[in-house]
């Protein structure tokens, strides 16, 4: 009959506790997900090729390039080092155009080199500055400041010898198209505009569709991809993070130079058919019509040969003569009707994902909280076990000192109750392990998702084995609940005096409760960090 009613009592405790971690998990889910993106654009022409009714413009390689090296001034004490590129013996005042980095670039020397030079071969004056790195870092970023910053450069680049002022465009690349968004919104005086690879929207908008499109590649399991709205809902701010909201949107509005935004069909990190239809949307309510749009099969930088960023990748074959008959042929006042190519043409995009126009948390709100729990378990279970090993060695001790001076065997006011210390050790030791394998886990879904390599059957699988691990957790859990409670009734219960104190006690001694204590707590706190990583999740 006891029997039954234990076996009762821990089938209701498992059950409840599996309940317990599936809705806690449910409720670290926010009510928004990253969806599926069905707002296609269409492309009719296939040729990128930019031309205007204006006539032919300076084609490629007509000059030699004759490079300067300079130091531009943005703060007292502080400047950057830049190079000018120009075309050698070009006629009258030429157009110009500034290079903004974006956010893996710094140095004026390892960057745009190609770009800026095949631009100067077109009769092109072209500006690469370094960008500043000492208020520049992965945790901190200030984008006015940048702003700021490469209005130096330009100002430099206005006033350089053989140039137009009144030619001067910027080029800019991903996150440097927040910046360039800020500097043509201030100032009227900038010729042109060329967005590449430009994220539109904030980085927790943008970051969700990205981690998503990247775990799709490589096939990782829908638990993975539905961590991704928890993660990036969270208060980044324990880690400083601030511009993860920074909002160009507002910058677009006053979009009312010519403007040519690129995008590679490849790259699965950027809205390429979402943010374009942004950007035309808020130009065109801008009175702004002369927005060229062109997709090239290629990855986020306009370069073949793969899917990542990688040194040494060769440009779109097209992309340079594309670039430099634009900027040439806006330079000569070519209108949003004077084009006689198509405005949006190249290859077709197939945009994925949307980025969500949301990012609410849900309820573990912060990152700041979700380290606690992922470190706070682990740590906690670690000192159960270096509480557990100095128990240990006082038994020894003890069992040394009853060889001298034998006692009472009944006297067990020191221990565990019966049956309890194996299921401790499986639940401290299990949470332990658990933590382990998800975190290794995880690491081995980033470093696949940053090289795009999909995971093997077996990797696939593995999470599905996470799952049954931690529902057996769940079922360790209940065991020693079980137990506790079986214990405490028998204490409440006993009427016997002569009943064996090993019977009736849940541990005796300050160092075995502090071994409990710690170990239970410890665990939940796994179990708790199971659930926002959707291991309970049907």
């Amino acid at each position: 009959m006891r029997i039954g009613k234990r076996l009762t009592a821990l089938v209701a405790s498992f059950l409840v506790i599996l309940a317990a971690l599936a809705l806690l998990g449910s409720s670290m889910t926010p009510d928004w997900n990253v969806r599926e993106y069905h707002d296609h654009i269409r492309v009719d022409e296939r040729k990128t090729a930019i031309a205007s009714d204006l006539g032919p413009t300076t084609p490629e390689g007509t000059y030699k390039v004759k490079e300067t090296f300079l130091k531009v001034n943005l703060a007292p004490g502080v400047s950057v080092n830049a190079i000018v590129r120009q075309p050698q013996g070009a006629k009258g005042p030429r157009p110009a155009c500034l290079f903004i980095h974006g956010a893996g670039t710094g140095k004026a020397s390892e960057v745009y080199g190609d770009l800026a030079s095949a631009m100067a071969s077109a009769g092109i004056t072209t500006l690469v500055a370094d960008k500043r790195l000492d208020t520049y870092s992965a945790l901190h970023r200030d984008y006015g400041a940048m702003a700021r910053d490469y209005d130096r450069s330009f100002e430099v680049l206005k006033a350089w010898p053989g140039v137009d002022p009144g030619k001067v465009g910027i080029y800019a690349e991903s996150e440097g198209t927040w910046i360039s968004s800020i500097m043509t919104a201030r100032h009227r005086d900038i010729a042109f505009s060329i967005m590449t690879s430009p994220p539109v929207y904030p980085g927790r908008q943008q970051m969700p569709m990205a981690a998503t499109s990247y775990l799709d590649l490589i096939h990782a399991p829908a638990g993975i991809r539905g961590v991704i709205p928890k993660l990036l809902g969270m208060d980044l701010s324990v880690l400083g993070l601030e511009y993860a909201d920074f909002k160009a949107l507002p910058y677009l509005d006053h979009l009312s130079q010519p403007t040519l935004v690129n995008y590679g069909t490849n790259d699965v990190s950027m809205p390429v058919e979402q943010g374009a239809r942004e950007i035309l949307k808020r130009t065109e309510a801008a009175g702004n019509r002369n927005v060229t749009l062109r997709y090239y099969p290629t990855n986020h930088q306009i370069r073949t040969g793969s899917r990542l960023a990688k040194d040494g990748l060769p440009l779109e074959s097209h992309y340079t003569h594309d670039l430099e008959n634009w900027i040439n042929g806006v330079s000569e006042g070519t209108g949003a009707d004077q084009w006689s190519t198509h405005m949006i043409a190249g290859s077709q995009p197939n945009q994925r994902f949307t980025a969500p126009t949301r990012t609410d948390p849900g309820l573990l709100r912060s990152l700041r909280a979700l380290l606690i729990l992922m470190i706070g378990g682990p740590l906690l279970l670690l000192l159960s076990l270096l509480a557990a090993a100095g128990l240990g060695l006082g038994a020894w001790i003890r069992g040394r000192g009853r060889r001298r001076n034998p006692v009472d065997p009944e006297d067990r006011s020191i221990g565990f109750a019966r049956g309890l210390t194996p299921r401790l050790w499986g639940l401290g030791a299990g949470s332990l392990a658990l933590m382990g394998l998800l975190v290794w886990y995880a690491v081995r879904i980033v470093r696949h998702a940053l090289t795009l390599e999909p995971l093997s059957s077996l990797e696939i699988a593995s999470w599905g084995l996470l799952k049954f691990l931690s529902v057996l957790l769940a079922l360790d859990l209940a065991l020693v609940i079980v137990r506790l409670l079986t214990g405490s009734s028998a204490r409440r219960n006993h009427n016997d005096s002569n009943m064996s104190r090993n019977q009736v006690r849940l541990a005796g001694g300050w160092g075995h409760w502090v071994v409990l204590t710690l170990t239970i707590t410890g665990s939940l706190m796994v179990l708790g960090t199971l659930a926002f990583w959707g291991l309970f999740s049907l």
